[in-house]
């Protein structure tokens, strides 16, 4: 395990993990102080509570951050490109409309709810983590596409990523603080953990 903050660098330290048996989410949780509220492929978060913090477990899904470093709000949106969106590549807009809508509805979200609570566009700092090689996705590289996709959308609308932490044979955990922007990117190379997240994304991904 790694766990990484802000700037979010390449790391690895996997013998520091500690965890035993059912304790995955309290061995993680009880390492920051704030209020847990997961969020899976498809959702959104967004919001300026300071006693709490957004998780998800991403593996070639994509995680987009936003912070409005001024009114210190943040919202956090897991992409995660349907497989007919993904089989287009690299023609992504020839795809069915309702599979790129679907695709890139958590990024409109959290770019609707920020504007929604006053965030300016140029104040808004964004981070992007994920597109992970998930076992037998090698040949597809399932998570590059959702990244390239992602960016292809966040480039038209004109909007900046300060930081990106993406690729890798391993699967993560995020820990997002939407008051601060702060995000902690814990890496889990475990075998139970790829198979959980990869029978999630699979799913619904179809």
């Amino acid at each position: 395990m790694s766990a990484d903050d802000d700037n979010i660098p390449d790391s690895s330290a996997p013998k520091q993990e500690r965890r035993k048996g059912g304790d995955h989410e309290a061995y993680f949780n009880a390492q920051f102080d704030a209020k847990p509220l997961s969020i899976g492929p498809g959702q959104t978060l967004c919001g300026h509570d300071e006693e709490v913090m957004y998780v998800a477990h991403v593996g070639s899904g994509v995680l987009v951050t936003m912070h409005d470093t001024e009114l210190k709000i943040g919202a956090m949106g897991y992409v995660l490109a349907p497989s007919a969106l993904i089989e287009s590549f690299p023609h992504f807009e020839q795809a069915d409309a309702k599979w790129r809508a679907q695709g890139i509805k958590p990024v409109e979200d959290c770019i609707a709810e920020m504007k929604k609570r006053g965030a300016g566009k140029h104040r808004i700092q964004m981070r992007l983590i994920g597109g992970g090689v998930m076992p037998g996705q090698e040949k597809q590289d399932v998570g590059t596409k959702n990244y390239i996709f992602v960016r292809e959308y966040i480039t038209r609308k004109g909007l900046s990523v300060l930081n990106e932490d993406l690729g890798g044979p391993y699967v993560r955990r995020v820990h997002f603080f939407p008051s601060t922007g702060r995000a902690v990117r814990l890496v889990l190379r475990r075998k139970p953990d790829f198979d959980s997240i990869a029978a999630m994304e699979s799913k619904i991904s179809k």
